[in-house]
């Protein structure tokens, strides 16, 4: 049986933890979508947007999240970076998708390219540097397992802040209207949520 204080350190841990997580899936939100395949539409801003969506959702499955284990913090400590880990490759292949898929065809496509590919590549940076200080934390136990997730959630926060490309694209009005045409974009916020 468990001490209070060991419960009680299981709890703080288990809130951390999913708020770190929750962080995460802000990230993951991102690039997460789904959609139908069917273009209702051919014009090429409407095509050029159905590619970008198709590319979001390439890349968007979900992740599995780390099971929470109080009985061994090493082990919470390697899935955590895993986790992290997979989802830095989930957006480093959206980066490279979005690269094949080009500037937009509307007068600024460019300028807006570059803004969306500059915020993406800035989600990575930050989440690549929260995942490398996690991976060289010395977890040993719980107390350094919280402290090493404590300083991971607070970049976390930051990288999770990003919505992804094709909230950045909607900005722009005729882009907006194209995203609203194309089936594959459905389930993706408008610029203004």
């Amino acid at each position: 049986m468990q001490s209070s204080n060991n419960i009680s350190t299981g709890v703080r841990r288990t809130r951390h933890t999913t708020a770190l997580l929750a962080a995460s899936l802000g990230v993951a939100g991102a690039v997460l979508l789904s959609g139908c395949s069917s273009r209702a539409d051919d014009a090429p801003q409407v095509d050029w947007a159905s590619g970008v969506c198709d590319s979001v959702q390439d890349v968007g499955s979900e992740l599995p999240l780390p099971a929470s284990d109080h009985k061994d913090a090493k082990k919470y400590h390697a899935e955590v970076v895993t986790f992290m880990d997979a989802l830095g490759r989930r957006l480093g292949a959206l980066d490279k998708k979005m690269r094949h898929e080009g500037a937009p065809p509307v007068d600024g496509g460019d300028a807006a390219y570059e803004k969306a590919l500059g915020n993406l590549r800035t989600a990575r940076t930050s989440l690549a540097g929260t995942t490398a200080r996690l991976k060289k934390a010395d977890v040993t136990d719980e107390k350094s397992l919280e402290a090493a997730l404590k300083r991971a959630g607070e970049g976390l926060r930051k990288a999770s802040a990003y919505q992804g490309p094709a909230h950045d694209f909607r900005a722009d009005p005729a882009l907006g209207k194209a995203f609203d045409k194309a089936p594959e974009c459905a389930n993706l916020p408008s610029a203004g949520s």
